[in-house]
């Protein structure tokens, strides 16, 4: 076997090949969208994203000492064995876990594989986003603090620029990537399907920066956009980027005309 090819429990019957297919699939590992490269049986038409193709048995993410599960567990006080209805969410991104996850037994916190993969902190030249439980104030895509809908006890992780007092849901900034993701077809590129869909889209977001001044939002677009290209690669599961980047160029590009 190689990197392009090989087994996993959760479908032991047949070989998984490495493609590169256009456009959305689910992942029957996590049950959550994906695009670009995944591991693929289309005997079975069965699809994992890398993340849950590869999940080490035990990672620790964010100072948490977590074990990769095939199957999600029950909610947190329910006493029923195999309940459908007490469905666990991410406290990353605060959606619901519906296959693989990783848990923590002792803080009981839960991750989707690919939201186990973000990184605690992103710099960008001398700009650094951390990665937190709650940010101190609201979304700079949604305008909340919360997310919609969000539990008490599960508001959702953002990542926090300090200085600038940026904050972004990674709830958010996977809705961004979706939303451009879900016009991909076979037949047109990631550039053609990212651009059909930003030339349209209104942000709620006004470009602002203290570090560099009133008349530097050029600069601070460029570092927002290195930024959200380096987070839809992650949660697109695609690390070739072609369009977490050109998603992230688009959507600066309209930013930095709502300053």
């Amino acid at each position: 076997m190689t990197n392009n090819e090989g087994t996993h429990p959760s479908h032991p019957e047949h070989t998984l090949e490495r493609v590169n297919y256009e456009g959305l699939y689910a992942c029957d590992g996590c049950r959550m969208d994906g695009t670009g490269p995944r591991y693929r049986c289309d005997r079975c038409n069965y699809d994992l994203h890398h993340e849950c193709m590869f999940a080490p048995p035990k990672i620790t993410f964010q100072g948490q000492k977590c074990q990769f599960l095939e199957r999600p567990l029950p909610g947190a006080n329910c006493t029923r064995v195999n309940c459908t209805k007490c469905i666990r969410r991410c406290d990353a991104c605060g959606m619901k876990i519906k296959g693989f996850m990783y848990h923590c037994s002792k803080s009981g916190l839960d991750f989707h594989p690919r939201c186990a993969k973000l990184e605690s902190k992103i710099s960008v030249g001398d700009v650094t986003f951390w990665l937190e439980k709650q940010g101190p104030s609201g979304c700079a895509w949604c305008k909340k603090k919360l997310l919609g809908g969000a539990r008490k006890k599960i508001p959702g992780w953002s990542y926090v620029s300090k200085y600038d007092d940026y904050n972004f849901h990674v709830y958010c900034v996977m809705e961004m990537a979706m939303q451009s993701s879900s016009t991909t077809t076979p037949t047109s590129s990631s550039g053609e399907s990212s651009l059909a869909l930003t030339q349209g889209m209104k942000l709620p977001l006004t470009i602002k920066s203290k570090k560099f001044g009133a008349n530097s939002s050029n600069k601070w677009v460029e570092i927002l956009k290195i930024f959200l290209r380096t987070v839809f690669s992650i949660l697109l599961g695609d690390p070739t980027a072609i369009l977490a980047s050109t998603m992230a160029h688009l959507v600066t590009q309209g930013l930095s005309h709502l300053g």
